[in-house]
């Protein structure tokens, strides 16, 4: 009898798992970030003084966390998804995975969910480390935190999506790697492309009263956006950003996870594997 398909997306999540958990690269960049983020993070956190006019030093330290997380999480992305897909190709294993009545639907959803569960722990891990740190200092808004945390692991898992589908699209890891690294270097809101072209470009097509949305129009400035509104939604700190431009923000980044997947899956589906 056929076994069905459908339960080789457990099977290929566990085994995708286990095998990520003895990446060098996924933990090298883990303790990199780590080692990038954590010291900094507390240094900050230690010297924040109540300021008339500012919020209140358990709210900045909540506001701190996505700025110090926002540059270096897409590190530990590129380095957990990029071979996701693109590594079984290249070695010519994922014959073997589809050879064992899995689907390349199965393959993909297997990887993405693997590749979504080991992110969601390693920022979890990040985030309990820097809500620590905030306890220690007496400075932890625990309510405005666990907002921006679960927005926190929604960026991640989002990013983490779009680089499994963009995995899923070559044969090659190095051409996976540098299509996801393109892609953040095009979009970071620090580099030269979102500087001189795009954001300009985007403030001269829109009315001047949209001119919020511009940063809500890049995703990679989601996670600070967002954050912000939720902040400013959970506390009595000023509402920067607005419901508008924040959901507008997240249903861009949404959008780009989506779009990453879905040429992935386009792209894999009629591939010949051999």
């Amino acid at each position: 009898m056929t076994p069905d398909t459908g339960t080789r997306i457990p099977t290929i999540t566990r085994e995708d798992l286990r095998q990520a958990r003895r990446s060098r690269l996924l933990w090298g960049a883990l303790v990199l970030v780590a080692l990038l983020v954590l010291p900094a993070f507390w240094s900050r956190t230690s010297n924040l003084r109540a300021i008339e006019g500012q919020p209140p030093p358990a709210v900045e330290g909540v506001l701190l966390v996505p700025g110090y997380l926002s540059t270096y999480l897409f590190l530990v992305v590129a380095a957990l998804a990029y071979g996701a897909v693109a590594a079984e190709r290249e070695s010519g294993s994922v014959r073997l995975l589809l050879g064992l009545a899995g689907t390349r639907r199965d393959v993909l959803v297997g990887k993405l969910l693997a590749r979504v569960a080991m992110l969601v722990g390693v920022l979890a891990a990040l985030l309990a480390a820097m809500a620590g740190m905030l306890a220690l200092n007496e400075r932890v808004a625990v309510v405005p935190f666990l907002l921006v945390g679960g927005w926190v692991l929604v960026y991640g898992a989002a990013w983490t999506a779009f680089a499994v589908g963009v995995s899923a699209a070559f044969a090659s890891q190095y051409r996976a790697l540098v299509a996801i690294a393109g892609t953040y270097v095009v979009l970071a809101w620090n580099a030269p492309v979102w500087k001189a072209v795009l954001e300009p470009g985007l403030r001269a097509l829109l009315p001047p009263g949209l001119s919020p949305y511009v940063s809500a129009l890049n995703p990679t400035l989601s996670l600070a956006v967002v954050s912000r509104w939720l902040v400013a939604a959970s506390t009595s700190a000023p509402d920067e950003v607005g419901a508008g431009p924040a959901a507008v923000s997240g249903l861009v980044l949404l959008g780009i996870a989506a779009v990453g997947l879905l040429v992935g899956a386009r792209r894999f589906g009629t591939v010949d594997v051999g």
